[in-house]
């Protein structure tokens, strides 16, 4: 690789680094992790995949699960157990970054470069990602801390536009009581998901605008080594985008950071155990699927509480 001006965490893990800040994530850490679980009870963070009723972008299309094969073809008469066994198989068809999904560290490109400096030229249409690909992240398990931004404020929701600052996030810490380690996931609830529930079932439209993080908070994650940011919205920073600068949060997070990205987590209901609970933390497992050159993947986190 090309020497780069240094820029934010590039060359922090060598030159040839393409985990980013899943680096600080260490076998000791998830054993340490594994302590935060208290009730034993699991979350599934990702929402249902299916072509009605959930936030989709209408340029990566709905995704689809069509039938492969039926117990009803005939083409099951010739196996063995003839009429009397049969079985169903579906093919998915499924944007990368539809739904709940994990943005690889090469999904965005600023000034031709990628996280780390790598050139963005690289990437190709048909084999993808030479560098940064959603399989160089992998599986990983660590510590996650919620901040419950509409709990805080006393609403159901943020509105819808509503930028979210470092004080926000400082102020949530503070009156949650929960203590942010390095290495750590930062799961942000903005209440998105429930205002999208709430407006579709009455038939109405959604709002473009969503509540997120602006340019500001991108100091909270740096200055606590943050491992990977989650949240419940499409793109975790605010839309319409901060400052209207273009994905200027995944900028500063994806390519100058390193940070990978879940968007699309539902967080309501941890949330809510949390608040029980009374605590803040858990123990979170992420696994995308190791496509190679993947921009990124479908996921179905665990929250353990």
């Amino acid at each position: 690789m090309e020497q780069q001006t240094q820029v934010g965490n590039w060359g922090r893990w060598g030159a040839e680094d393409e985990r980013g800040t899943l680096n600080l994530v260490d076998p000791k850490g998830v054993a340490a992790a594994a302590h935060e679980v208290r009730t034993g009870k699991a979350y599934g963070l990702g929402l249902p995949i299916q072509r009605e009723g959930a936030p989709i972008f209408e340029y990566r299309g709905a995704p689809q699960r069509l039938t492969l094969t039926s117990q009803t073809d005939n083409a099951f008469q010739d196996f063995p157990g003839g009429s009397e066994v049969g079985a169903n198989e579906d093919v998915l068809v499924i944007a990368s970054h539809s739904i709940t999904h994990m943005d690889a560290l090469c999904h965005v490109q600023h000034r031709g470069k990628f996280y780390n400096g790598f050139d963005a030229n690289t990437f190709r249409s048909h084999t993808g990602a030479e560098r940064c690909g959603i399989e160089k992240l992998g599986a990983f398990a660590l510590r996650a801390v919620l901040l419950d931004l509409p709990r805080l404020r006393g609403v159901e929701f943020l509105e819808p536009g509503y930028v979210v600052t470092r004080a926000d996030l400082d102020e949530c810490v503070a009156a949650q009581g929960v203590e942010i380690r390095s290495g750590d996931a930062l799961l942000v609830r903005t209440g998105h998901l429930d205002n999208f529930k709430n407006e579709t079932s009455a038939g109405r439209e959604i709002p473009f605008a969503q509540a997120g993080l602006g340019v500001d908070a991108v100091s909270f994650v740096r200055e606590h080594d943050i491992a990977a940011v989650g949240a419940d919205n499409s793109a975790i920073e605010v839309i319409p985008f901060d400052n209207e600068q273009f994905l200027s949060v995944h900028i500063a997070l994806l390519v100058e950071l390193g940070v990978p990205l879940l968007e699309h987590l539902w967080l309501t209901e941890l949330a809510e155990g949390m608040a029980a609970a009374g605590a803040w933390s858990c123990l979170l497992s992420v696994s995308p699927l190791p496509v190679t050159g993947a921009t990124g993947s479908p996921i179905n986190p665990i929250a353990i509480l």
